[in-house]
């Protein structure tokens, strides 16, 4: 873990880094030149390089200092939030202070079921049937072929500017501004129990919420009617799954979270950030919540 966190820092700094080394080589010359190439005077090698050690001492100091600018997104903690028959799984991410705004910050995740100590891609098997949603939930996740890579989910404070419209005219909540010291919570989804059985209720890029969509009931527009649904990314069953999380934005090196929630062991694992375990049994008591 340890190695795969310094070579994606090495990565982003690469252009320093490579910068910084043809400064070194270049000021070596000075050294190593004289000795060899007898022709050569000390002072003229250091009239030639003194004016390329000069520009490349700026550009190190320029992009040194835009980077120590730059927004610097942080997954800072894992959070839940009860409600009467369910508990809300979220994110909190924050900007560090002193930087510029993280501007346009979206996330995304992914989702792996661990099946025999492996983790496997979603399966249809893995979906709650379309004729056993409940709350008016419609899933995006096509049955016929389950995937959630790199899918978007929502904030819990999206920028308004930024919304735009999908499916139904339905606003979109997954992009965001952070500011320098700021914080911000990313949904991931709603644990839900009914009749002593758990289901998960994925998030989407339309929020968390049902919205009122006009529905129409035969040939349009002979007759329509308004109805609130809900656009969720899907609806797993009882299952052990890992949810990766991915937030990035402009000019932001990517900040990332993993967290497993096993329902068949009742219990939910914040692998990244580091957090103690949480108990289902704990958070929804004993007794089933009513349909």
């Amino acid at each position: 873990m340890v190695w795969k966190e310094l070579k994606e820092y090495l990565k982003g700094e690469v252009d320093v880094i490579l910068l910084t080394l043809i400064f070194v080589l270049v000021a070596s010359t000075y050294f190593w030149i004289p000795e060899y190439v007898k022709t050569v005077q000390p002072n003229t090698l250091l009239a030639v390089t003194s004016p390329v050690l000069t520009l490349l001492g700026l550009l190190i100091a320029y992009r040194a200092n835009d980077k120590l600018r730059n927004p610097k997104l942080k997954i800072v903690r894992w959070g839940i939030y009860k409600f009467e028959n369910s508990v809300r799984v979220f994110a909190e991410v924050e900007n560090a202070a002193g930087r510029e705004i993280a501007r346009d910050a979206r996330a995304f995740i992914t989702i792996r079921k661990i099946q025999n100590g492996r983790e496997e891609s979603l399966k249809k098997d893995d979906l709650i049937p379309e004729g056993e949603l409940i709350d008016d939930d419609r899933p995006l996740v096509p049955y016929e072929t389950v995937r959630v890579e790199g899918e978007p989910v929502p904030w819990m404070i999206p920028e308004v500017p930024y919304q735009a419209h999908g499916l139904d005219g339905l606003s979109l909540k997954h992009i965001t501004n952070i500011a320098p010291g700021q914080r911000n919570r990313v949904a991931l989804l709603d644990i839900i129990k009914r009749n002593e059985k758990y289901y998960l209720r994925v998030f989407s890029e339309y929020g968390t919420e049902k919205e009122l969509i006009q529905e129409h009931v035969g040939k349009p527009p002979k007759s329509s009617n308004m109805r609130y649904i809900r656009r969720i990314r899907c609806a797993l069953k009882l299952g052990n799954y890992k949810f990766y999380l991915n937030v990035s934005a402009d000019k932001v090196r990517p900040a990332t979270g993993v967290i497993q929630i096993d329902a068949r062991d009742e219990k939910v694992l914040f692998l990244k950030p580091s957090q103690e375990e949480v108990s289902l049994k704990d958070l929804f008591g004993d007794s089933a919540s009513r349909d």
